[in-house]
C-alpha cells in the first residue's frame, strides 16, 4: 500500500473544509465498503471530509490502482521467469541425478567384472608361480639324480677298469704259470703270489680273487677250466664296459634334452607370468581410477540431491509467498477498484 501512503501525504496537505455537492452521502458508501484495508478508505474519508475534490480524489484513485495493476503485472511476470527457471533447475538436476545414478550403477557394474578379472588374473598368476616352483624342483631333482648316475657310473667304471686289468694281468701269468706243459703240476709258489696280488687289487672277498684262488687247489685240467671262466669273465667285463658307456652317453643326452624342455617351459610360463603381472598391474590402476571416480559421483550424487531439495524447498516458499503477496493486492486493488467506482460515479453524477 505504498502508494495509499503517498495519497495519504497528499490528502493531509489539504486543508479546505468546505464539502462538494453529495459528498456525505459518497462518504457513507466509502465507509460501507468491506475490507480489511481501512487505512485506504480512513484516507480517502479523511480527503473528502476536508473538502479535497472529488475530481481530484478520482484521479488519485485511478492513478493508484494502475499503479497497483501494473505492479501486479510486474510481479506476475517476474513470478512466471523466476519459476519457470527453477523449474528447469529442478528438471536439470533431476537429470542430472538420474545420469550420476546410472554412472554410479554402471562404474560399479564395472568395478564388479574388474575385481573378477583381477581374481582369475590372481589365479593364474599363482598357477605359475606354482608351475615354475615344480619345474624348478624338477630341474633340481634332475640334476640330482643325474649326478648320482654319474658317480655310480663312475665308480662302476672304475671298479670294472680295476677288474679288467686284473683279470688282463692275471690270466696270461696263470697261462704261463699253470700250462708250461699239457700234465704237469702246477708251479705253487707262482700261484700264490698271483692269488696274493689279485686279494690286493680286488680284495679278499672279491668272487675273481676266490676263483684264482682255488687254481692252487686243483689240477691242470681243472685250473685250465677257470682260465676259461676268467676270459669269459673279461669278455663280459668289457662288454658291461662298453654297454655302461653307451647307457651314461643316452642318459647324458636324455639329461641335456630334458633340460631343455625345462629351460623351454620355464621360458613360456616366465613370458606369461610377466603378461599376467603386467595385467594385474594394469588392471589395478584402473581399479583405483573407478574407485576415485566412484567416489566424485557419490560426492556429486550427495551434493545433487542436496541442491535439488533445497531448490524445491526454495520454489515451494517462493510460490506460497508469491500467492500471499498476490492475494494480499488482488484485494488491495478490489478495494481501491470499488473506491475508485464509487468516486468516479459520484463525480459523473455532479457533472451532468
Amino acid at each position: 500500500m505504498k502508494p495509499v501512503l503517498i495519497l495519504g501525504l497528499l490528502i493531509f496537505g489539504i486543508t479546505a473544509v468546505e464539502l462538494e455537492s453529495g459528498v456525505p452521502i459518497l462518504l457513507k458508501e466509502i465507509k460501507a465498503i468491506k475490507t480489511e484495508h481501512t487505512e485506504f478508505t480512513f484516507l480517502l474519508d479523511l480527503e473528502l471530509s476536508q473538502g479535497g475534490k472529488v475530481s481530484e480524489v478520482v484521479s488519485l484513485v485511478g492513478d493508484l490502482l494502475e499503479q497497483m495493476k501494473r505492479d501486479q503485472l510486474n510481479d506476475d511476470l517476474e513470478y512466471a521467469h523466476r519459476t519457470t527457471t527453477l523449474g528447469l533447475d529442478i528438471e536439470w538436476l533431476i537429470i542430472v541425478l538420474r545420469n550420476l545414478t546410472k554412472e554410479r550403477q554402471d562404474k560399479n557394474n564395472q568395478l564388479s567384472e574388474l575385481n573378477q578379472i583381477l581374481v582369475g588374473l590372481q589365479q593364474q598368476l599363482d598357477a605359475l608361480t606354482e608351475q615354475l616352483n615344480i619345474l624348478n624342483g624338477k630341474e633340481e631333482q634332475l640334476r640330482q639324480t643325474r649326478a648320482q648316475e654319474a658317480a655310480s657310473y663312475q665308480a662302476r667304471q672304475e671298479n670294472n677298469n680295476k677288474v679288467l686289468a686284473a683279470l688282463n694281468e692275471i690270466i696270461p701269468k696263470l697261462q704261463v704259470a699253470v700250462f708250461d706243459q699239457d700234465g704237469k703240476s702246477l708251479l705253487q709258489t707262482e700261484q700264490f703270489e698271483i692269488v696274493e696280488k689279485i686279494k690286493r687289487d680286488l680284495g679278499h672277498n672279491h668272487p675273481i680273487a676266490i676263483m684264482v684262488a682255488l687254481t692252487t687247489k686243483f689240477d691242470v685240467p681243472t685250473v685250465k677250466r677257470i682260465i676259461d671262466k676268467l676270459e669269459h669273465i673279461r669278455n663280459a667285463v668289457i662288454a658291461l664296459m662298453q654297454q655302461e658307456d653307451e647307457q651314461e652317453t643316452q642318459s647324458q643326452i636324455t639329461f641335456q634334452t630334458v633340460l631343455q624342455e625345462i629351460a623351454e617351459l620355464r621360458e613360456r610360463f616366465s613370458k606369461d607370468f610377466e603378461v599376467t603381472s603386467q595385467l594385474i598391474k594394469k588392471r589395478t590402476n584402473d581399479k583405483v581410477l573407478l574407485e576415485k571416480r566412484l567416489t566424485i559421483i557419490n560426492r556429486d550424487l550427495s551434493l545433487t540431491e542436496q541442491l535439488l531439495i533445497q531448490t524445491r524447498e526454495y520454489k515451494e516458499q517462493y510460490d506460497a509467498a508469491y500467492a500471499v503477496r498476490k492475494g494480499k493486492r488482488i484485494s488491495e486493488i478490489k478495494t481501491v477498484q470499488q473506491a475508485y467506482d464509487l468516486v468516479e460515479n459520484h463525480s459523473k453524477k455532479h457533472k451532468q
